[in-house]
């Protein structure tokens, strides 16, 4: 039988596991030590634990599967806020047109459940085996055991949303059956690390899972050493943003407006100035945690700012400017900072440079230009794809809180909480006078806000909606007729589990 998920991938050191066949999860790593040293020390533990963050940006088979940071990338081109200019190259065409995720021999299906099974993999290896580490004490085992149960609580959940369907409740109550009555089915749970194959638990055996990882793990990090200036790290207030994720996407309003206003806490938004530097740089007031990425640690080709950045010259970006959703773009109002992330004049080469030619340190003339085309991600020296990579911010959290609110017909609450960040962003903000309509408000801002972070797709699957892209400016050769919209429910919210795993695991069954 084919091994389920056969490595330990470290950043410095790799320990082999073992196989008896290849596995379409094997690596070829360029070093191995014996995985027995793995617990000869809380240090080498530590060593491990860094391995696991590098899988989240760290590049597997292509170009196009940098950890999470791609999958980023493909929640926010699936959605319908970031417009292709062109048809540009073929990386991540396939998620912009809807067809990658539908067809089990693809790549993003498989990348995607290979990787954050690895996590998982990883992280349970740690888990297993910490407590047999000599003269290891509590204060040194339960912060690292925090951080792997919320990363396996957080890669399960990424799991669930991507190959299930939905979480649904109704009038208060959850209801995850399909039409015959039966239970919908999620994704594989692993608690221990095991190269034996699983069957895909339920959705709610799922959320079950999650939230009794993320509880313990807020539990662990209470009371753990500051991170420091470099927020790579998961500590308790990220384990509290997760547990707002989660509740958010159960309908658990209460849940998910009190982990996120706790969340939140010490962290300050940042200034307009701050706003407009590009977005990759973590030591900002409000990055809660994200990835610190190196140049020496950039693949040849691909990384996240290879394909986000506005001013990387590449082969992705120079013909191919991302811009912001027409319609989107005329809901920002004219005093707010956001505003100014989006070009609205292409003849403006001061403000919206574009892509550099790093050799002359000017607009590089070969590019397109586009009008509401991006300066969100702007890479420090535009020679190298090298930046830090947000993967949550406290303004998330603001917005967790005010849509929580608002979903309990709390509006003064709700507006309250996003007034915090909206008039941060635009001094001009006013209360609007009727509060009736506050949640479309708040899920309007919680899209120009998180522009290009990696949430669109997963926002409208989970809020039940329709993927409407007619309108914000993109064209029929850049995607499907099929792809312009796509109903609620739809069954192409769910990602096809792989073949490879189908064939390797024979308690696997495919999604519609």
């Amino acid at each position: 039988m084919k091994k389920y998920i056969p490595y330990l991938i470290l950043t410095l050191l790799f320990f082999s596991l073992g196989s008896c066949k290849k596995s379409y999860l094997d690596t070829e790593p360029s070093d191995q030590i014996s995985s027995d040293k793995l617990f000869d020390n809380i240090n080498n533990v530590r060593v491990a634990l860094n391995g696991v963050y590098r899988l989240l940006y760290m590049q597997y088979s292509d170009q196009e599967q940098d950890g999470h940071a791609a999958i980023m990338i493909v929640m926010d081109f699936m959605g319908e806020d970031i417009v292709h200019t062109a048809a540009g190259t073929s990386y991540f065409r396939g998620a912009y047109k809807w067809t990658d995720h539908r067809a089990a021999t693809n790549d993003l299906p498989y990348f995607s459940y290979r990787m954050y099974y690895r996590v998982i993999a990883n992280i349970n290896r740690i888990l297993d085996g910490i407590d047999t580490v000599p003269g290891a004490t509590d204060a040194e085992k339960n912060p690292i055991k925090g951080e792997c149960l919320a990363l396996r609580g957080w890669a399960h959940h990424m799991l669930v949303q991507l190959f299930a369907k939905r979480y649904n409740v109704v009038n208060g109550v959850p209801a995850n059956n399909d039409a015959s009555g039966k239970p919908n089915l999620g994704v594989p749970i692993m608690t221990t690390y095991s190269e034996a194959p699983q069957p895909r638990a339920t959705v709610e055996e799922v959320y079950t899972q999650i939230n009794k990882d993320l509880d313990q793990a807020i539990i662990y990090l209470t009371g753990a050493s500051a991170r420091g200036i470099y927020r790579t790290h998961v500590d308790v207030s990220v384990a509290k943003g997760f547990k707002a994720r989660v509740a958010l996407t159960q309908d658990k309003w209460e849940d998910a407006a009190k982990y996120a206003l706790e969340a939140l806490q010490g962290y300050q938004l940042m200034s307009n100035a701050a706003y407009l530097d590009g977005f990759t740089d973590m030591k900002n007031s409000e990055w809660m945690w994200g990835a610190h990425q190196l140049p020496e640690q950039l693949p040849t080709y691909g990384s996240f700012y290879a394909y986000m950045s506005s001013n990387f010259n590449s082969a992705h970006t120079r013909p191919n400017p991302k811009k912001i959703n027409q319609i989107l773009y005329g809901e920002i109002s004219n005093t707010d900072v956001r505003k100014k992330l989006f070009c609205n004049n292409v003849n403006d080469y001061l403000n919206f440079p574009g892509v550099i030619n790093a050799g002359t340190g000017l607009s590089e003339p070969s590019q397109v230009r586009a009008l509401y085309m991006q300066k969100k991600f702007v890479v420090s020296d535009p020679a190298v794809s090298a930046g830090d990579i947000p993967f949550m911010r406290a303004a998330e959290m603001y917005l967790i809180a005010a849509e929580a609110k608002a979903h309990r017909s709390l509006n003064v609450e709700a507006e309250a909480i996003l007034k915090t960040l909206a008039i941060n962003r635009d001094p001009s903000y006013e209360t609007p006078q009727d509060l009736s309509g506050i949640l479309e408000i708040i899920l309007t801002q919680r899209r120009i806000e998180l522009w290009g972070e990696g949430f669109r797709f997963l926002d409208l699957k989970r809020l039940d909606k329709t993927l409407n892209r007619n309108g914000t400016g993109t064209t029929s050769t850049l995607a499907t007729s099929a792809s312009m919209e796509v109903p609620a429910g739809d069954n192409r919210w769910q990602f096809l589990i792989p073949r490879r795993e189908i064939q390797a695991n024979p308690y696997m069954v495919q999604n519609d």
